[in-house]
């Protein structure tokens, strides 16, 4: 009996491995002709013709939504990327100021993701597929460190002022040659700074100027008035167009042409507002209209000033000047006569003493004194001078 019972439960053993066996053999069958097509004749034993793709693929993740999942949905959308910053310090601006060098712009992603849903509320979701259609593009954003620029409240390209007369160097350094001198006062162009040296434009040069010697309008609230001077002062020259406004103000003839001691029967300072207007109706710079009344009457004081009202000895010719000068009817009608014969007869092309527009031009056809532009100009330097 016991012999039996073992040969039975040997015959199980065997007969279990073999339904295992035939199950794997099942299966693999199975994947094998799995999403295939086999053609038969109907009469004969199935024989494989012709093998075919399933066009019909499954999705998988569909399914899953549509059967199993219906708190999940699939989305297929285009989303934004975003830009990064970059800041870099920028010794060129003034410290702390922001300057946006590139405009950032956002990029683009086509994302498949499976989202999942509680309650009708987004809780999360799987990134299923992602492709970047558009790179961003990074915003550059500069960030300034310049203690000078901050000071003076100015940026490159602004203008400042000078404190005191100084040398335009050549380079950035105490014996660098000196390309010319800029007065106290006087403006120009912010190129770029440093630490202790400023590059600038002044007229058609371009040097460097002392940080220590420099201000502006933000921290010298007197300097924008002090510069109008300074650039009027700087104006005049020998060569200077005769022609071109000489940019001074009502109160500038006043400031000029009052309180001059050699002025002693106040003519020239009772008739400031005269020169004034005949350098706004006749195109004449009135200051050197006023020179040649002083330089021609001595300040008023000549025969011709007093008795005939002429400042200028207008008309009076030297064969016989006393009786040839033309007499005026007051000081103001002198300025005006005069203003209007220097502006059509001497300063226009079309003038018949025309030699060109500067005071010695006028020289070569109103005064025989060869030299008498010479004593012209210097009594424009004094009255330029008064100037404050």
């Amino acid at each position: 009996m016991k012999k039996e019972r073992v040969n039975g439960r040997v015959i199980i053993q065997i007969s279990i491995i073999w339904v295992f066996i035939i199950a794997i053999v099942a299966t693999l069958l199975i994947a094998f002709f799995h999403n295939r097509i086999f053609a038969t004749n109907g009469y004969k034993e199935d024989k494989a013709v012709d093998v075919e793709p399933n066009e019909n693929s499954v999705d998988i993740l569909k399914i899953m939504v549509e059967n199993n999942y219906s708190n999940k949905k699939i989305v297929n959308e285009e989303r934004d990327i975003d830009f990064k910053v970059e800041e870099t310090e920028d010794d060129q601006l003034p410290k702390g100021e922001r300057k946006v060098i590139q405009k950032g712009k956002k990029g683009k992603n086509q994302v498949k993701a499976l989202q999942q849903f509680e309650n009708s509320v987004f809780i999360s979701e799987e990134i299923l597929e992602s492709t970047t259609t558009k790179m961003p593009t990074n915003e550059i954003v500069h960030i300034g460190t310049s203690e000078f620029l901050e000071k003076y409240k100015v940026h490159i390209g602004d203008e400042m002022y000078l404190t005191e007369t100084t040398e335009l160097k050549k380079e950035a350094k105490k014996e660098a040659e000196d390309l010319t001198t800029i007065n106290r006062y006087l403006n120009f162009e912010i190129l770029e700074v440093s630490k202790d040296w400023t590059k600038v434009k002044y007229k058609d040069y371009e040097g460097y100027l002392p940080n220590d010697k420099l201000t502006s309008e933000e921290v010298t609230p007197l300097i924008k008035e002090q510069n109008r001077i300074a650039l009027i002062k700087d104006s005049l020259n020998k060569d200077m167009d005769l022609t071109l406004p000489s940019g001074l103000t009502l109160s500038d003839y006043k400031t000029i042409l009052g309180y001059n001691a050699s002025d002693k029967n106040s003519i020239f300072a009772d008739n400031y507002e005269a020169f004034y207007n005949a350098e706004q109706t006749y195109g004449v710079n009135g200051i050197f209209i006023a020179a040649v009344g002083i330089h021609e009457s001595a300040w008023g004081t000549s025969y011709l000033a007093k008795e005939k009202n002429n400042l200028f000895g207008y008309r009076a010719y030297d064969r016989d000047p006393i009786n040839s000068a033309q007499d005026f009817e007051s000081y103001v009608d002198a300025i005006n006569v005069v203003a209007e014969a220097l502006h059509k007869n001497y300063l226009t092309p079309t003038g018949s003493f025309y030699n060109g527009t500067t005071i010695e031009s006028v020289n070569q056809k109103y005064a025989s004194d060869k030299a008498w532009h010479e004593k012209v100009y210097s009594y424009m330097e004094y009255l330029y001078g008064k100037l404050e």
